[in-house]
């Protein structure tokens, strides 16, 4: 399977899929994109049911027939979805539906969102055949999938929010990345182009905000709080 973050562990309520065959509803208003994945699909688990749709009302429609999916693909952008509220619709009122989005344009942000709201997997349309029925195979027995550059996306915009939360300004971040690298208030002003003093009003504007004294609790509390990616504590005053 392709680069991804799965596990195959049991969530509340929802049944972990066996050996036998597997039903997938699929909901995606690109034909030939569609018609691509059930070429691999088919040609990598023989023993699939495979159903589309190109709207949400579609799918709504075939889950009150009483249809049993094991999984139910929904395409981000195809009508019906506005944006993340499809999944939050299908989610409201099937809690132990197993879903998975798929999509070329979702932001990292609507992938977070569609996560939090329950999807068990994001499948980006660039993977290849065979790591897109992988993913699928996985999400269908239980478990989760979500690429990792997406989850590595996740992180970073995770991080930034922190950054965010602690109130630095950029230019403090960059201070503080210099700091938490162990760099001298010379080096760190000239990797920056700036003086030395305002080096450190902003090292001391940092250590407020923070809540520290100097710059090494700054590079530990930096590094605990996911404030700088990298770092060592070095005493330089």
């Amino acid at each position: 399977m392709g680069r991804g973050v799965h596990t195959a562990t049991q969530e509340c309520g929802r049944k972990i899929k066996g050996a036998g065959r597997m039903r997938l509803l699929f909901a995606d208003d690109h034909p030939m994109f569609l018609d691509a994945v059930r070429e691999h699909l088919n040609r990598a688990f023989p023993d699939i049911e495979i159903q589309a749709v190109s709207n949400l009302d579609e799918v709504t429609t075939r889950l009150s027939n009483k249809g049993d999916y094991d999984l139910v693909v929904l395409d981000f952008s195809m009508p019906g979805m506005e944006g993340t509220e499809g999944v939050r619709r299908l989610r409201d009122t099937y809690p132990d539906l197993a879903i998975a989005v798929t999509s070329g344009v979702a932001k990292t942000r609507d992938v977070k969102t569609v996560l939090d709201l329950g999807a068990h997997g994001y499948l980006p349309k660039t993977l290849t055949g065979s790591a897109y029925a992988g993913a699928l195979r996985v999400i269908a027995e239980g478990g989760t999938y979500v690429p990792v550059e997406t989850m590595q996306a996740l992180a970073a915009e995770a991080a930034d929010r922190k950054i965010n939360a602690e109130g630095l300004t950029p230019r403090e971040m960059e201070v503080l990345e210099g700091i938490a690298d162990g760099k001298p208030n010379k080096q760190i002003a000239r990797d920056l182009e700036i003086h030395e003093v305002t080096v450190k009003l902003h090292a001391r504007s940092i250590f407020k905000k923070i809540g520290v004294q100097n710059r090494s609790q700054a590079a530990v509390v930096a590094r605990e709080r996911g404030l700088v990616s990298r770092g060592y504590v070095q005493g330089n005053y």
